[in-house]
Order: C-alpha cells, then sequence, then structure tokens
C-alpha cells in the first residue's frame, strides 16, 4: 500500500522541523573572554542566543561592571546590578545625522554650527573609517576577517557625554554570528572619561556620524584599542590607553531563554549611575596582588603535594633566538595551561618538574618571528591609519606535550600565522593559540 499524501507531508514537515530545531540550537553560543586594560586583566563570559548577547564581565580593578543584555530584536541594551536588583534601560543610540565621506558626491544638508540650540545637550561629532585588510583566518570554525578601524570623535562645548575630543584605533579579527546583527554603538565610547562624572539622565546630545569605508565589524575573537584622550584624562593617567580582547574558548551550548530577559523581582532606576558599584581601594589592591601573582604564575612549594584527581603541567621557557624575554612568555603559558583539574608551573628542568610532581611537561620552539609587511597599497589608500595599527609578525612554533613518566610525546602541534601588536605580544598570542590546542588533548 503507497502511503497518502497526507503521511507523506507528515514525515517531510517533520525532517524540515528536525533541520529547523538542529540549525536554531547551533546558534546558541558560550564564549569566554580576557579583557586587558592598564596592566589588569580580567575574565568575561558571553552568551549569544538568536538576536541576543548576554555579557557577564569580571571584576575590573576591584569594582564590578554591571551585565549586560543587548536585545537586538527590540534594539535596546539592559545593564543589570544583581547585587543590588537594578537594571537600566538604554535605546541604541541613532545617528542623528549621517555622511558617507566616500560616496557620490551630492550636496548635503548644513550641519547645525555649536552655537545653535540643541535641546538637552550638544553635538557630537563622529568621523569612522573602516577598513577590510583583505586578510582572512579560520578561527573556532568561522572565517575571521582582519580589519582596521580608526575613529574621531569630537563635542561640542555644551556636549553631556563628552568634554574632550578623542580618537580610537582599533586592530582586530572578527566573525559574522548567525542572526546575530546588533548595530554597533557609539555610546560605548562616548561616556565621561572621569569617574561620578555621569551626565543627568535627561542629556541627550546630537550624533552627526561621518563614515568612510564598506567593510563591517561584527564579533571580535581578538581585537586591540588604543585610545587617545584630547584633554587631561583621568587623573594619575596618561593621556594613552591600550585594551585588549582575547577569545579563550567557543563553544556550542543549550542557553535558557531567560538569560536574555530583565530577571524577575529586579527594580528599574532612570539613572545609570545608580548601577555603580561604591569604589574600593581595599577591593582595587587586592586584584592588583592577584594580577601580579596570576602573572608570575602558579606558587606551588617544593613539598606542596598534588591534589587528588589533577594533572598538573610544567611550563619549560620557550626555545627562542629573538631577543625576547623567555621568562615572560613562559608565564604567559601559564593561565591557558590551566583548566578544569589541570594546574600548571614554571619549571627549567626535568629534575624541576619531578619535584614539583608534574604529570607532563609542555616544551615550545619558535622557529619564526618576521616582521609582517605593512601592505604598502592598502596603507596608502588609509590617510587616517595608524602605522603602529599595522604592526604584526609571522610567528611558526612547535609545542610539545611530553609525559614526565617516561619521555613520549603524548601530542605536538605547531602554529603559523600574523599576530599583531609587538614582537612578544605576537609571540604570546601564537603560544597561547599553541597551549590552548594542547589542552584539548587533555579534556
Amino acid at each position: 500500500m503507497k502511503p497518502s499524501n497526507s503521511i507523506r507531508i507528515a514525515a517531510l514537515s517533520a525532517i524540515l522541523l528536525s533541520f529547523v530545531f538542529s540549525s536554531v540550537s547551533a546558534q546558541h553560543y558560550k564564549i569566554k573572554q580576557t579583557h586587558g586594560m592598564m596592566g589588569m586583566n580580567s575574565e568575561s563570559t558571553i552568551y549569544v542566543k538568536g538576536m541576543r548577547k548576554r555579557t557577564e564581565p569580571g571584576k575590573v580593578m576591584g569594582m564590578q561592571p554591571p551585565t549586560t543584555i543587548e536585545q537586538c530584536d527590540l534594539q535596546r541594551t539592559i545593564k543589570i546590578n544583581d547585587k543590588k536588583k537594578l537594571y537600566f534601560i538604554e535605546p541604541f543610540a541613532k545617528d542623528d545625522e549621517v555622511i558617507e565621506d566616500d560616496a557620490p558626491k551630492t550636496k548635503q544638508p548644513p550641519i547645525k554650527n555649536k552655537t545653535d540650540p540643541v535641546k538637552n545637550g550638544g553635538i557630537l561629532e563622529i568621523w569612522n573609517n573602516i577598513t577590510d585588510t583583505g586578510e582572512r583566518k579560520q578561527m573556532y570554525g568561522f572565517t575571521a576577517r582582519h580589519i582596521w578601524k580608526y575613529t574621531k570623535m569630537k563635542p561640542s562645548a555644551d556636549a553631556c557625554y563628552m568634554k574632550d575630543s578623542m580618537i580610537i584605533k582599533t586592530d582586530g579579527w572578527y566573525i559574522d554570528l548567525p542572526q546575530f546583527n546588533c548595530p554597533e554603538q557609539h555610546s560605548a565610547f562616548a561616556k565621561p572619561q572621569r569617574p561620578g562624572d555621569m551626565p543627568k539622565p535627561d542629556c541627550k546630545d546630537k550624533i552627526i556620524a561621518h563614515r568612510k569605508g564598506k567593510a563591517k565589524l561584527g564579533f571580535p575573537l581578538i581585537e586591540t584599542t588604543t585610545i587617545i584622550m584630547g584633554g587631561a584624562g583621568m587623573p594619575g593617567m596618561k593621556n594613552e590607553m591600550t585594551t585588549s580582547i582575547n577569545t579563550l574558548d567557543f563553544s556550542t551550548a543549550k542557553l535558557d531563554s531567560m538569560l536574555f530577559e530583565i530577571p524577575l523581582g529586579y527594580t528599574e532606576t532612570k539613572n545609570e549611575e545608580d548601577l555603580q558599584d561604591k569604589f574600593s581601594a581595599k577591593d582595587m589592591m587586592k586584584d592588583i596582588k592577584n594580577e601580579i601573582k596570576n602573572n608570575a604564575g602558579p606558587t606551588i612549594l617544593n613539598n606542596e603535594q598534588k591534589k587528588p584527581g589533577y594533572t598538573r603541567i610544567g611550563v619549560y621557557p620557550p626555545s627562542v633566538s629573538e631577543d625576547v624575554q623567555a621568562g615572560q612568555l613562559q608565564n604567559g603559558m601559564l593561565a591557558p595551561l590551566t583548566g578544569d583539574k589541570i594546574e600548571s608551573v614554571s619549571v627549567a628542568t626535568d629534575e624541576d618538574a619531578k619535584k614539583y610532581q608534574c604529570d607532563y611537561v609542555v616544551k615550545t620552539t619558535i622557529t619564526k618571528v618576521k616582521q609582517a609587511g605593512k601592505l604598502g597599497g592598502i596603507l596608502k589608500a588609509i590617510k587616517n591609519a595608524d602605522p603602529s595599527a599595522a604592526q604584526s609578525y609571522n610567528v611558526d612554533a612547535d609545542v610539545s606535550l611530553i609525559s614526565v613518566a617516561d619521555g613520549s610525546v603524548k601530542s605536538k602541534t605547531s602554529v603559523s600565522g600574523k599576530y599583531n601588536g609587538k614582537m612578544e605580544e605576537a609571540i604570546n598570542q601564537a603560544l597561547e593559540e599553541g597551549c590552548r590546542k594542547i589542552m584539548k588533548g587533555l579534556k
């Protein structure tokens, strides 16, 4: 007996539904990243589901930044302080005027002069120059784009959010996350630069954006940002500050939709300043001490016994002929070689590895460090590009995980690619990538 049309349709529908649900589940991501600023590092966890993203940041200088939920479908960001059970709703910023500098020249409407009356604030003029270098590489199963961005912000004298001009130079690798397509927000940069100098909730600037270049950013996997402030900046700070983002882990995970909603029982505040925790010098010093300790690597005493069920890895200084500090590179490898019931420690000899009860040792040989070409043709086309933003190195390295018990090689991996930053920073990025690959073999 031949199956009826209704049975065929039902079967086809089931197959299609199965495909749809499997596709939807594939759009759920959990990402761990480190954020560096002023010599301090913090780790954040990011969850992405469809058109929404939740970011849970780590402490910075003793203070806990709010959790943020970007709701692209509702064109807004929710900022949450779990300790105070408060939330603040910030609509996505929209440019009042957009001027495409590389579009065919047409007569543009006149821009208001600074002296013209502007309701609730002043004028914030922004120039964006985004350039796709054309470089691509595979990262976590995605094709990442190498993008440079140059941003200049100039506020009028009566502007709310900024009082001084600012230049932001960004160099990073970005991917597209399916379904997640939130627009880029200028407000992340247009915040006051002095603690406690928050604007009044009803104060709003007129934003005029100039855009050049059709490249898009996307979700950052690696990003270095240099911020140059035109005025005095914060007391005790230089006018220039560098921040960085590095991805530690990128995985799929089934996520609860409530992660991306306002928590029940929380109260809305109309003043974003209410979300800020009270500054604690004691907590800040504690974080600084922990950072120094982490950068120096785990402190394991000679007589310290390894915990039951733990795996301990001894990390040798990398073998490198370049004039770099091998000890600093060695310390930089400790964090990516630490995980669930896995700990790492710096060692110099096989005797150290046995003394510290290491199960394995990691030996690294850096075979190539060469400054990458500056893509002269592209750079000449970018008048506002920062030469230092193009600084990068081609690095090749071999990383081996060796058993202390019998000297056998448990796993070996090679890394080869172009990495951004100064020479030591580029080498460190390559070694971290190699360590992450080694760790996958232990999990």
